[in-house]
């Protein structure tokens, strides 16, 4: 499967690094270089070592809020820190704010689009932006830079999302909840890695980021890379990029599985020999592996750290790749293998297949878990950033409601989704439909909406004029004495996720129609969201968190 990767951040800027060193290393072209990085701090590109200078792209620079020179803080002070504390890795660039990152990323979209004319999005199956979550450039230029993909490209963009582990800020968990309640309706799907599940002990989290990316790299291309090896190879039943699009075309949360099996070969070394000869290793078949050694190893790559821990049975739809020498991989194998798969997630959509790797001396099994609903670590998270919101409340980058308007809306509405995955064929116009439509409804649900409906039958049509708009919402103070303070903005009432429009809108503003735009503004103003809960469950209708 041939995919395009733009990293975004300094995590995905480190992240976007390993898998081209693990392309290069494995032998799977599937990139063919279309990659590009783009970051508010020019450091994470000086430790880049496989990334081309040509393909950093360096926004931001100029922007009088953006700094560039690393400031340091006291390690030792960690524990005792204040939840807003910044750090090492937030206080360069956009210094952690992600209201910050959107906005820079939306006065760059020009250097961003010339920079996009760099990959040709024809030749490749589908697009990943990787980013870490909890950080000011990755949660906040991501979205800017997805909703820009989703509106050029035809071909499936996903999401790879580094969450912060516990020890990190509180103002990162916030960001994070921000950003998965931001990024899963507006892309095709969100693989999640969790730094709380794959940090191996207590040392700084810091200097475990190279580890954990290889861990995270080794599934990454051992899922999307399949086959890219050798692609001439004859196989048992070969894997199909179609095959990866239709398990995450159920959209909503994914994660993976890995694990592997020697095989028995002539040139083991001595020790191991002389262990098979004392009985302390198991035996392990010749020619094609057997039935039950596969699906011993499905279930081992099915029981194994995901890069998202959840239950498996929350999983909708189930990938299968099994890749190693094709006269070890059998049919039989296969069938095993799935049969196991259907019975532990229990659910009968599942597909399988096989990367022929002729010179392998291992079997690896990947298993892939798309739209999973049940996240335990997404709650806490998300249960966090309730807790922290009030620590914030007066700090720009939880209450800032600017063009960007990086906040969580108060709403959780079913149809973020789908109105969400129109943005591709016509953003703005969806949006000021879909505001219309929600500021009907808020009107109702608050008693607000009697004078609206008396002066413009429930809604204000896309043609109508700002002072149309202005006299609507002067009318409904009048009659209704809205409290002022319980405005909330446009864009937040828009469909339920507000962080997803509201960048949406900004990446628009300059193509559209003022007087729409101050209908939505005014429209707005009746808006009141502060009955209901910050952040969704982490199990929704749609599967979105």
């Amino acid at each position: 499967m041939k995919l395009a990767l733009f990293g975004v951040g300094n995590a995905g800027t480190r992240l976007l690094d390993q898998l081209i060193l693990a392309e290069d290393t494995t032998g799977r072209n599937f990139t063919d270089g279309h990659v590009l990085a783009f970051n508010t701090a020019p450091a994470a590109f000086e430790a880049a070592t496989a990334i081309p200078e040509d393909r950093q792209v360096l926004i931001g620079d100029t922007h009088p809020e953006v700094t560039h020179e690393l400031v340091s803080f006291d390690p030792d002070d960690d524990t005792t820190a204040e939840p807003d504390t910044p750090t090492d890795a937030d206080s360069a660039g956009v210094d952690g704010d992600p209201n910050l990152g959107a906005t820079v990323a939306s006065d760059e979209l020009p250097e961003i689009r010339r920079s996009l004319d760099l990959v040709d999005d024809t030749e490749v199956d589908a697009a990943v932006v990787i980013a870490g979550l909890g950080g000011g450039t990755g949660a906040g230029a991501s979205s800017v830079l997805l909703e820009e993909l989703q509106s050029v490209y035809e071909i499936p963009i996903y999401v790879l999302g580094v969450l912060p582990a516990a020890s990190e800020s509180d103002r990162r968990a916030l960001t994070a909840a921000r950003a998965v309640r931001t990024l899963v309706p507006l892309a095709d799907a969100v693989l999640p890695v969790d730094n709380e599940a794959w940090r191996r002990n207590i040392d700084p989290l810091d200097d475990q980021y190279e580890t954990i990316n290889e861990d995270i790299a080794t599934r990454f291309v051992s899922l999307f890379a399949a086959g890219e090896a050798d692609p001439a190879s004859v196989s048992e039943m070969r894997i199909d990029p179609a095959d990866v699009r239709r398990t995450l075309g159920v959209g909503g949360l994914a994660t993976i599985g890995y694990a592997t099996v020697d095989l028995d070969t002539e040139n083991r070394g001595f020790l191991y020999r002389l262990k098979r000869l004392l009985g302390l290793v198991d035996e392990e078949p010749s020619g094609p592996t057997d039935a039950a050694t596969i699906k011993q190893l499905v279930g081992r790559a099915l029981g194994s750290k995901l890069t998202l821990p959840c239950e498996i049975t929350s999983a909708d739809r189930v990938l299968l790749i099994l890749s190693g020498p094709p006269s070890a991989i059998s049919r039989k194998g296969f069938e095993t293998g799935r049969y196991l798969l259907e019975d532990e997630t229990g659910t009968v959509e599942v597909l399988a297949g096989d990367e022929p790797v002729p010179d392998a001396d291992t079997i690896t099994a990947t298993v892939l878990l798309s739209n999973v609903t049940d996240v335990p670590r997404l709650s806490t998270i998300q249960q966090r950033a309730v807790d922290a919101l009030s620590a914030f409340d007066d700090e720009s980058p939880a209450t800032s409601t600017g063009e960007t308007g990086f906040e969580f809306d108060a709403e959780t509405d079913d149809s973020t989704e789908t109105t969400a995955r129109a943005a591709d064929s016509d953003v703005a116009d969806g949006d000021d439909e879909t505001a219309d439509d929600d500021d009907e409804t808020a009107d109702d649900t608050t008693g607000e909406a009697t004078a609206d409906d008396e002066a413009t039958g429930g809604t204000t049509a896309d043609g109508a004029t700002a002072d149309d708009a202005t006299d609507d919402a002067t009318t409904a103070e009048t009659d209704t004495a809205v409290d002022d303070d319980a405005a909330s903005t446009s864009d937040t009432a828009t469909n339920g996720d507000g962080v997803g429009d509201d960048v949406a809108d900004t990446d628009h503003t300059s193509d559209g129609d003022p007087e729409t735009q101050a209908d939505d503004n005014s429209e707005a103003d009746d808006t009141d969201a502060d009955d209901e809960p910050l952040i969704p469950d982490a199990e929704t209708s749609d599967g979105s968190a």
